[in-house]
C-alpha cells in the first residue's frame, strides 16, 4: 500500500462518515480534487501534509496521547526486545478487543431499536 492511501484510510478513520465538503474545509482542498483523491490521483505533497495535519490535529485533542508517546519512547529505550513484543501483543489485543466490543454493541443498539 502506498503513501497516498495510507494517509487517505488513516484520515478517513479519524473522520468517519466525513462529506467531501467538510473534508474540503477541514484540510483547505478544493471538493473536486478531494474527489478525485478518492478516485486514486495522485496527491500533491501539499495536498497530503494537510491531510496529515487534519490527523495530528485531531490527535492533539487527546491528553493521553502525548503521554502514550512519551511511555513509549521510554519503553524503547529501556525494555528488552523480549518485553517490547509482549507489550506490542498486549496492545494487539487490546485493539482487537476494542473492536469486538463495538460491533457486538452496535449490534446489540440496532436490535433494541428496531424492538
Amino acid at each position: 500500500m502506498n503513501l497516498q492511501k495510507k494517509t487517505l484510510e488513516r484520515y478517513r478513520k479519524f473522520f468517519p462518515g466525513e462529506t467531501l465538503r467538510e473534508t474540503s474545509a477541514r484540510t483547505g482542498i478544493q471538493i473536486t480534487r478531494i474527489f478525485r483523491l478518492n478516485g486514486g490521483k495522485t496527491m500533491k505533497v501539499v495536498e497530503l501534509e494537510a491531510f496529515e495535519n487534519a490527523v495530528t490535529a485531531k490527535i492533539a485533542e487527546s491528553p493521553n496521547f502525548s503521554r502514550l508517546g512519551e511511555v513509549l519512547e521510554e519503553a524503547s529505550a529501556l525494555l528488552t526486545n523480549e518485553e517490547l513484543g509482549q507489550l506490542t501483543d498486549y496492545v494487539k489485543r487490546k485493539l482487537i478487543a476494542k473492536s469486538y466490543s463495538r460491533m457486538y454493541v452496535r449490534h446489540n443498539f440496532n436490535d433494541a431499536i428496531i424492538a
